[in-house]
C-alpha cells in the first residue's frame, strides 16, 4: 500500500508505537510467585478477586498496595482513600481493605461486619450468585475471565490476569468439580478466613 498524506491522518501511528504502554502493562500485571491452590483456595481467590474487579476504579492498581472496597447503591467501589479519610462524605458502606497479590488475586480483609447486616447480606448474595454460575458450568478453567471486553482498561487487565494465574494454580478438574458437587458452602463471608 502506498502511504499518502491521506493514509497518514487516517493512521497517525503507523509504527504501532502505541501498543508500547498496553504491553507494558501486560508485562506488570503478569502474574508471579503462583503455586497449585487447594479446591477451596482456588474458590475463595476466584471469587473474592471476582469481587474486586466488579468494583468501580479508575486507577492503576499496585501490588501490595492497600485499597479500599465499598458498598453502594450502584454496585461495589474501589477506592485508593481508607474509611476515615474520608470525613462525612463517606462514599457508602465500608466492606473491606484489599490488596492485589504477586499472583494477580486480591486479599481481601473482611473486619468488622457484624455491625453492617446489609453489607454481609450483598456480599452473601454475590457469593451465592458466583457459586450458581461455576455449578452450570462444566469445566471451570474453561470459562475463567481471560478477555472480558466490557470492563474498563485496568480490570480487563487485572481479569485477564487474574486467568492466567489461576489456570496455572488450579487443582484438577476433578477434585473441583467434587468440591462444587458437595452439600459444603464454598465461601461464608461470615465467617471467611482472613489472609
Amino acid at each position: 500500500m502506498h502511504v499518502t498524506a491521506a493514509n497518514r491522518d487516517k493512521n497517525p501511528n503507523p509504527q504501532g508505537k502505541g501498543n508500547l504502554p498496553t504491553l507494558r502493562d501486560l508485562g506488570d500485571f503478569s502474574a508471579a510467585g503462583v503455586r497449585r491452590k487447594t479446591p477451596v483456595e482456588f474458590f475463595r481467590d476466584y471469587c473474592v478477586s471476582s469481587l474486586v474487579l466488579a468494583a468501580r476504579f479508575d486507577f492503576r492498581p499496585v501490588v501490595g498496595r492497600t485499597y479500599y472496597l465499598y458498598s453502594r447503591e450502584q454496585g461495589w467501589m474501589l477506592s485508593l482513600v481508607a474509611p476515615q479519610e474520608w470525613g462525612q462524605n463517606l462514599p457508602g458502606d465500608f466492606v473491606a481493605a484489599c490488596a492485589l497479590r504477586p499472583d494477580m488475586t486480591w486479599e481481601v480483609r473482611f473486619d468488622d461486619l457484624a455491625d453492617a447486616p446489609q453489607v454481609t447480606d450483598k456480599l452473601q448474595a454475590f457469593v451465592d450468585a458466583f457459586t450458581s454460575a461455576l455449578h452450570e458450568q462444566d469445566d471451570v478453567a474453561a470459562h475463567l475471565p481471560r478477555f472480558v471486553a466490557h470492563l474498563p482498561y485496568y480490570r480487563r487487565l487485572l481479569a485477564s490476569s487474574l486467568a492466567a494465574s489461576l489456570d496455572l494454580s488450579s487443582p484438577p478438574q476433578q477434585a473441583l468439580r467434587q468440591l462444587l458437587d458437595s452439600s459444603a458452602p464454598l465461601l461464608r463471608l461470615r465467617d471467611a478466613p482472613r489472609d
